[in-house]
Protein backbone atom coordinates (compact mmCIF):
# COMPACT_ATOMS: atom_id res chain seq x y z
CA UNK A 1 0.00 0.00 0.00
CA UNK A 2 2.75 2.51 0.76
CA UNK A 3 4.70 1.67 -2.29
CA UNK A 4 1.66 2.23 -4.28
CA UNK A 5 1.12 5.91 -2.23
CA UNK A 6 4.90 6.58 -2.94
CA UNK A 7 4.38 5.76 -7.20
CA UNK A 8 1.19 7.84 -6.97
CA UNK A 9 3.09 10.68 -5.36
CA UNK A 10 6.04 10.23 -7.66
CA UNK A 11 3.92 10.38 -10.85
CA UNK A 12 2.21 13.35 -10.02
CA UNK A 13 5.39 15.21 -8.98
CA UNK A 14 6.59 13.99 -12.72
CA UNK A 15 3.79 15.49 -13.91
CA UNK A 16 3.85 19.14 -12.06
CA UNK A 17 6.97 19.20 -13.62
CA UNK A 18 6.85 18.65 -17.00
CA UNK A 19 3.76 21.05 -16.88
CA UNK A 20 6.23 23.46 -15.21
CA UNK A 21 8.59 23.36 -18.36
CA UNK A 22 6.20 23.74 -20.93
CA UNK A 23 5.11 26.66 -19.02
CA UNK A 24 8.80 28.64 -19.19
CA UNK A 25 8.66 27.16 -22.69
CA UNK A 26 6.43 29.98 -23.60
CA UNK A 27 7.34 32.72 -21.12
CA UNK A 28 7.10 36.31 -22.73
CA UNK A 29 9.88 37.68 -20.80
CA UNK A 30 12.79 35.51 -22.61
CA UNK A 31 12.15 36.35 -25.76
CA UNK A 32 12.73 40.56 -26.30
CA UNK A 33 15.42 39.88 -23.93
CA UNK A 34 17.55 38.57 -27.15
CA UNK A 35 15.17 40.42 -29.98
CA UNK A 36 17.22 43.65 -29.62
CA UNK A 37 20.52 41.94 -30.41
CA UNK A 38 19.13 39.90 -33.30
CA UNK A 39 17.53 43.13 -34.78
CA UNK A 40 20.98 45.14 -34.82
CA UNK A 41 22.63 42.66 -36.67
CA UNK A 42 20.23 42.24 -39.40
CA UNK A 43 19.88 45.93 -39.49
CA UNK A 44 22.62 48.42 -38.94
CA UNK A 45 22.03 51.54 -37.23
CA UNK A 46 21.61 54.86 -38.44
CA UNK A 47 25.08 56.48 -37.92
CA UNK A 48 26.22 52.99 -40.19
CA UNK A 49 24.16 53.92 -42.73
CA UNK A 50 24.67 57.16 -43.39
CA UNK A 51 28.20 56.57 -44.30
CA UNK A 52 27.01 54.93 -47.90
CA UNK A 53 24.46 57.79 -48.47
CA UNK A 54 26.65 60.23 -48.11
CA UNK A 55 29.06 58.50 -50.22
CA UNK A 56 26.12 58.40 -53.26
CA UNK A 57 25.48 61.72 -53.28
CA UNK A 58 29.05 62.48 -53.65
CA UNK A 59 29.14 60.54 -56.54
CA UNK A 60 26.26 62.54 -57.88
CA UNK A 61 27.87 66.20 -57.30
CA UNK A 62 30.55 64.67 -59.60
CA UNK A 63 28.74 63.04 -62.03
CA UNK A 64 27.18 66.70 -62.53
CA UNK A 65 30.76 68.04 -62.84
CA UNK A 66 31.80 66.12 -65.19
CA UNK A 67 28.99 65.98 -67.65
CA UNK A 68 28.95 69.73 -68.16
CA UNK A 69 29.29 70.79 -71.76
CA UNK A 70 31.05 73.02 -73.34
CA UNK A 71 30.01 74.79 -76.95
CA UNK A 72 31.89 75.88 -79.15
CA UNK A 73 31.89 79.37 -78.89
CA UNK A 74 33.36 78.35 -74.89
CA UNK A 75 29.72 78.54 -73.38
CA UNK A 76 28.84 76.63 -70.40
CA UNK A 77 25.63 74.03 -71.17
CA UNK A 78 23.78 72.65 -69.01
CA UNK A 79 22.27 69.32 -69.81
CA UNK A 80 19.23 68.63 -68.41
CA UNK A 81 18.80 66.68 -65.61
CA UNK A 82 22.17 66.03 -65.31
CA UNK A 83 22.39 64.09 -68.49
CA UNK A 84 23.91 64.57 -71.90
CA UNK A 85 21.93 65.51 -74.71
CA UNK A 86 20.93 63.49 -77.57
CA UNK A 87 19.96 65.04 -81.47
CA UNK A 88 18.28 63.64 -84.60
CA UNK A 89 19.71 64.40 -87.70
CA UNK A 90 17.62 63.34 -90.98
CA UNK A 91 17.70 64.79 -94.51
CA UNK A 92 15.46 64.21 -97.72
CA UNK A 93 18.21 61.79 -99.66
CA UNK A 94 21.81 60.17 -99.29
CA UNK A 95 24.27 62.55 -100.61
CA UNK A 96 27.92 64.28 -100.01
CA UNK A 97 26.15 67.55 -99.43
CA UNK A 98 24.48 66.27 -96.30
CA UNK A 99 27.22 64.30 -94.97
CA UNK A 100 28.92 67.63 -94.56
CA UNK A 101 26.06 69.17 -93.23
CA UNK A 102 25.74 66.34 -90.99
CA UNK A 103 29.63 66.13 -90.23
CA UNK A 104 29.52 70.15 -89.24
CA UNK A 105 26.69 69.55 -86.33
CA UNK A 106 28.30 66.05 -85.57
CA UNK A 107 31.46 68.08 -85.03
CA UNK A 108 30.51 70.24 -82.32
CA UNK A 109 27.75 67.89 -80.72
CA UNK A 110 30.24 65.31 -80.01
CA UNK A 111 32.78 67.45 -78.62
CA UNK A 112 30.41 68.11 -75.88
CA UNK A 113 30.03 64.52 -75.10
CA UNK A 114 26.63 64.62 -76.37
CA UNK A 115 24.99 61.80 -79.33
CA UNK A 116 23.53 62.39 -82.73
CA UNK A 117 22.05 59.57 -84.32
CA UNK A 118 21.71 60.12 -88.30
CA UNK A 119 19.23 58.51 -90.73
CA UNK A 120 18.57 59.59 -93.80
CA UNK A 121 15.10 60.21 -95.38
CA UNK A 122 15.47 57.95 -98.56
CA UNK A 123 13.11 60.55 -100.56
CA UNK A 124 10.31 59.28 -99.26
CA UNK A 125 8.11 61.24 -96.98
CA UNK A 126 5.99 57.91 -95.53
CA UNK A 127 9.75 56.26 -94.48
CA UNK A 128 10.94 59.88 -93.20
CA UNK A 129 7.95 60.47 -91.22
CA UNK A 130 8.90 56.91 -89.33
CA UNK A 131 12.35 58.14 -88.96
CA UNK A 132 11.23 61.30 -86.87
CA UNK A 133 8.77 58.96 -85.04
CA UNK A 134 11.98 56.90 -83.64
CA UNK A 135 13.73 59.79 -82.57
CA UNK A 136 10.49 60.49 -80.83
CA UNK A 137 10.48 57.08 -79.11
CA UNK A 138 14.25 57.04 -78.83
CA UNK A 139 13.65 60.31 -76.49
CA UNK A 140 15.83 62.65 -78.72
CA UNK A 141 15.83 66.31 -77.07
CA UNK A 142 16.07 68.22 -80.45
CA UNK A 143 15.93 67.03 -84.18
CA UNK A 144 17.38 68.33 -87.29
CA UNK A 145 15.24 68.14 -90.14
CA UNK A 146 15.67 68.32 -94.03
CA UNK A 147 12.44 67.02 -95.48
CA UNK A 148 11.99 64.91 -98.00
CA UNK A 149 9.04 66.51 -99.51
CA UNK A 150 8.28 69.95 -98.56
CA UNK A 151 4.32 70.06 -99.09
CA UNK A 152 4.53 66.28 -97.19
CA UNK A 153 6.30 67.13 -94.37
CA UNK A 154 3.68 68.98 -91.75
CA UNK A 155 3.58 65.46 -90.34
CA UNK A 156 6.47 64.96 -89.33
CA UNK A 157 6.13 68.56 -88.25
CA UNK A 158 3.08 68.07 -85.66
CA UNK A 159 4.37 64.95 -84.41
CA UNK A 160 7.46 66.67 -82.77
CA UNK A 161 5.28 69.73 -81.86
CA UNK A 162 3.13 67.29 -80.00
CA UNK A 163 6.42 65.60 -78.19
CA UNK A 164 7.56 69.11 -77.60
CA UNK A 165 10.83 68.16 -79.03
CA UNK A 166 12.25 71.12 -81.23
CA UNK A 167 13.06 71.25 -84.34
CA UNK A 168 16.25 72.94 -86.29
CA UNK A 169 14.99 72.73 -90.23
CA UNK A 170 18.19 73.15 -92.59
CA UNK A 171 18.75 73.65 -96.19
CA UNK A 172 14.75 73.15 -97.88
CA UNK A 173 11.97 74.56 -95.92
CA UNK A 174 9.29 72.79 -94.20
CA UNK A 175 5.45 73.48 -95.41
CA UNK A 176 5.06 75.59 -92.40
CA UNK A 177 8.31 77.38 -91.28
CA UNK A 178 6.46 79.11 -88.24
CA UNK A 179 5.90 75.65 -86.94
CA UNK A 180 9.74 75.06 -86.53
CA UNK A 181 12.02 76.93 -83.89
CA UNK A 182 14.20 77.86 -86.44
CA UNK A 183 15.37 77.28 -90.55
CA UNK A 184 19.05 77.29 -91.22
CA UNK A 185 19.57 77.76 -95.00
CA UNK A 186 21.75 79.19 -98.32
CA UNK A 187 20.05 82.33 -99.43
CA UNK A 188 18.66 79.25 -102.17
CA UNK A 189 17.45 82.73 -104.57
CA UNK A 190 20.27 84.04 -104.52
CA UNK A 191 21.88 80.83 -105.57
CA UNK A 192 20.18 80.63 -108.78
CA UNK A 193 20.55 84.35 -108.89
CA UNK A 194 24.53 83.93 -108.96
CA UNK A 195 24.30 81.06 -111.41
CA UNK A 196 22.29 83.01 -113.45
CA UNK A 197 24.39 86.03 -113.60
CA UNK A 198 27.32 84.07 -114.37
CA UNK A 199 26.02 82.80 -117.46
CA UNK A 200 24.77 86.47 -118.40
CA UNK A 201 28.42 87.52 -118.00
CA UNK A 202 29.30 84.18 -120.08
CA UNK A 203 26.93 85.27 -122.68
CA UNK A 204 25.93 88.54 -122.60
CA UNK A 205 24.05 87.85 -126.47
CA UNK A 206 21.10 85.57 -124.79
CA UNK A 207 20.11 82.44 -126.23
CA UNK A 208 17.77 79.58 -124.83
CA UNK A 209 18.79 77.20 -121.71
CA UNK A 210 16.62 74.49 -119.58
CA UNK A 211 15.98 74.34 -116.20
CA UNK A 212 16.75 70.73 -113.92
CA UNK A 213 14.36 71.57 -111.20
CA UNK A 214 13.17 69.39 -107.96
CA UNK A 215 10.26 70.78 -107.19
CA UNK A 216 9.50 68.20 -104.14
CA UNK A 217 12.71 70.82 -102.11
CA UNK A 218 11.51 74.30 -101.71
CA UNK A 219 15.04 75.26 -101.99
CA UNK A 220 15.97 73.91 -105.13
CA UNK A 221 11.98 75.49 -106.42
CA UNK A 222 13.69 79.18 -104.77
CA UNK A 223 17.20 77.86 -107.10
CA UNK A 224 15.49 77.68 -110.33
CA UNK A 225 13.21 80.72 -109.59
CA UNK A 226 16.73 83.08 -108.87
CA UNK A 227 18.23 81.72 -111.91
CA UNK A 228 15.05 82.05 -114.36
CA UNK A 229 14.52 85.35 -112.92
CA UNK A 230 18.12 86.82 -113.83
CA UNK A 231 18.54 85.41 -116.99
CA UNK A 232 14.99 85.91 -118.66
CA UNK A 233 15.52 89.59 -117.79
CA UNK A 234 18.42 89.87 -119.95
CA UNK A 235 17.50 88.06 -123.11
CA UNK A 236 17.72 84.77 -122.71
CA UNK A 237 14.51 81.84 -123.04
CA UNK A 238 13.70 79.20 -121.06
CA UNK A 239 12.86 76.51 -123.37
CA UNK A 240 12.24 73.44 -120.94
CA UNK A 241 11.69 73.00 -116.84
CA UNK A 242 12.25 69.71 -116.01
CA UNK A 243 12.17 67.44 -112.92
CA UNK A 244 15.46 65.69 -112.71
CA UNK A 245 15.27 64.55 -109.03
CA UNK A 246 18.51 65.70 -107.64
CA UNK A 247 20.16 62.60 -108.64
CA UNK A 248 22.74 61.49 -111.56
CA UNK A 249 20.62 58.99 -112.95
CA UNK A 250 18.11 61.09 -113.06
CA UNK A 251 19.89 64.09 -114.78
CA UNK A 252 21.22 61.51 -117.11
CA UNK A 253 18.23 60.43 -118.65
CA UNK A 254 16.39 63.81 -118.22
CA UNK A 255 19.07 65.47 -120.16
CA UNK A 256 19.38 62.77 -122.99
CA UNK A 257 15.68 63.89 -123.59
CA UNK A 258 16.70 67.49 -123.62
CA UNK A 259 20.01 67.21 -126.03
CA UNK A 260 17.57 64.89 -128.87
CA UNK A 261 14.71 67.75 -128.35
CA UNK A 262 16.38 70.64 -128.37
CA UNK A 263 19.58 71.43 -130.78
CA UNK A 264 20.83 74.51 -129.78
CA UNK A 265 20.61 74.96 -126.11
CA UNK A 266 23.71 77.46 -125.18
CA UNK A 267 23.23 76.62 -121.21
CA UNK A 268 21.27 73.90 -118.44
CA UNK A 269 20.87 75.25 -115.16
CA UNK A 270 20.64 72.42 -112.29
CA UNK A 271 19.42 73.19 -109.00
CA UNK A 272 22.16 70.49 -107.33
CA UNK A 273 25.86 69.50 -108.39
CA UNK A 274 24.46 65.91 -108.54
CA UNK A 275 21.87 66.20 -111.15
CA UNK A 276 24.38 68.35 -113.07
CA UNK A 277 26.58 65.05 -112.71
CA UNK A 278 24.74 63.37 -114.80
CA UNK A 279 24.09 66.22 -117.22
CA UNK A 280 27.33 65.60 -117.55
CA UNK A 281 27.90 63.13 -118.22
CA UNK A 282 24.93 63.12 -120.98
CA UNK A 283 26.09 66.34 -122.65
CA UNK A 284 30.04 64.95 -123.02
CA UNK A 285 28.80 61.36 -124.36
CA UNK A 286 26.89 63.17 -127.07
CA UNK A 287 29.53 65.66 -128.19
CA UNK A 288 27.79 68.55 -127.45
CA UNK A 289 28.81 72.08 -126.61
CA UNK A 290 25.88 72.77 -123.74
CA UNK A 291 27.49 74.63 -120.85
CA UNK A 292 26.00 74.01 -117.15
CA UNK A 293 25.46 76.70 -114.73
CA UNK A 294 24.71 74.52 -110.85
CA UNK A 295 24.35 74.78 -107.40
CA UNK A 296 26.31 73.37 -104.16
CA UNK A 297 30.12 73.92 -105.38
CA UNK A 298 30.63 70.13 -104.23
CA UNK A 299 33.28 67.39 -104.82
CA UNK A 300 31.73 66.66 -108.25
CA UNK A 301 31.67 70.39 -109.76
CA UNK A 302 35.30 71.02 -108.43
CA UNK A 303 37.01 67.92 -110.06
CA UNK A 304 35.47 68.32 -113.57
CA UNK A 305 36.25 72.01 -113.53
CA UNK A 306 39.64 71.00 -112.42
CA UNK A 307 40.08 68.22 -114.98
CA UNK A 308 38.77 69.94 -117.82
CA UNK A 309 39.92 74.01 -116.86
CA UNK A 310 38.61 76.92 -119.19
CA UNK A 311 37.60 75.46 -121.69
CA UNK A 312 35.50 72.96 -119.86
CA UNK A 313 31.48 72.91 -120.05
CA UNK A 314 31.04 73.16 -116.36
CA UNK A 315 30.93 76.88 -115.79
CA UNK A 316 29.40 77.75 -112.74
CA UNK A 317 28.62 76.06 -109.12
CA UNK A 318 27.09 78.55 -106.71
CA UNK A 319 28.70 77.50 -103.50
CA UNK A 320 27.08 76.55 -100.44
CA UNK A 321 28.30 76.32 -97.38
CA UNK A 322 27.03 72.87 -95.57
CA UNK A 323 29.44 72.46 -92.69
CA UNK A 324 28.67 75.98 -91.65
CA UNK A 325 24.94 74.70 -92.08
CA UNK A 326 25.61 72.18 -89.81
CA UNK A 327 27.54 73.97 -86.96
CA UNK A 328 24.88 76.29 -86.77
CA UNK A 329 22.02 74.29 -86.48
CA UNK A 330 24.01 72.63 -84.03
CA UNK A 331 24.69 76.02 -81.72
CA UNK A 332 21.38 76.90 -82.63
CA UNK A 333 19.76 73.85 -81.16
CA UNK A 334 21.82 74.53 -78.08
CA UNK A 335 20.61 77.77 -77.30
CA UNK A 336 17.32 76.37 -77.75
CA UNK A 337 18.30 73.75 -75.26
CA UNK A 338 19.46 76.54 -72.77
CA UNK A 339 16.36 78.91 -73.00
CA UNK A 340 18.66 81.38 -74.59
CA UNK A 341 18.02 83.59 -77.33
CA UNK A 342 18.55 82.88 -80.64
CA UNK A 343 18.18 83.58 -84.34
CA UNK A 344 14.73 82.20 -86.03
CA UNK A 345 16.35 81.87 -89.99
CA UNK A 346 20.14 81.80 -90.05
CA UNK A 347 21.19 82.27 -94.01
CA UNK A 348 25.09 81.37 -95.10
CA UNK A 349 25.74 83.44 -98.06
CA UNK A 350 26.62 81.81 -101.21
CA UNK A 351 29.64 82.86 -103.95
CA UNK A 352 30.25 81.99 -107.48
CA UNK A 353 33.13 78.66 -108.17
CA UNK A 354 34.07 78.89 -111.64
CA UNK A 355 37.04 77.81 -113.90
CA UNK A 356 38.62 81.20 -112.89
CA UNK A 357 38.95 80.47 -109.36
CA UNK A 358 38.38 76.87 -109.02
CA UNK A 359 42.45 76.99 -107.55
CA UNK A 360 41.36 78.09 -104.62
CA UNK A 361 38.41 75.61 -103.88
CA UNK A 362 39.65 72.25 -105.41
CA UNK A 363 41.61 70.65 -102.43
CA UNK A 364 38.64 70.19 -100.43
CA UNK A 365 35.26 68.80 -101.16
CA UNK A 366 33.21 71.06 -99.36
CA UNK A 367 32.95 74.75 -97.10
Amino acid sequence: MKKKLLSVLLSTAMVVTMLMGCGDSGNADNTPAEAPAQEEAANPSADEEKEPAQETGENQELTAETSMLVSATGEVIEPKNGDHYKFGFTEMSAGSFFDAAYNGAAEIIEANGDEIVHVEGKADSTYQLGVVEDFIAQGCDAVFYNPSDAAASAAAVKALNDAGIPIINFDSAVSDLSQVNCFVVSDSYSCGQIAGEELVKNHPEGGKVAVLDFPASAAATDRANGFIDVVTANGFEVVAQMDAGAKPEKGLSVMGDLIQAHSDLVAIFCINDECAQGAYSAITTAGENIEIYSVNAGPEAKAAMAKDGKEGIWKCTAAQSPIGIGQQSAETAYKILKGEEYETRIEIASFAVTPDNIDQYKDSDWQ
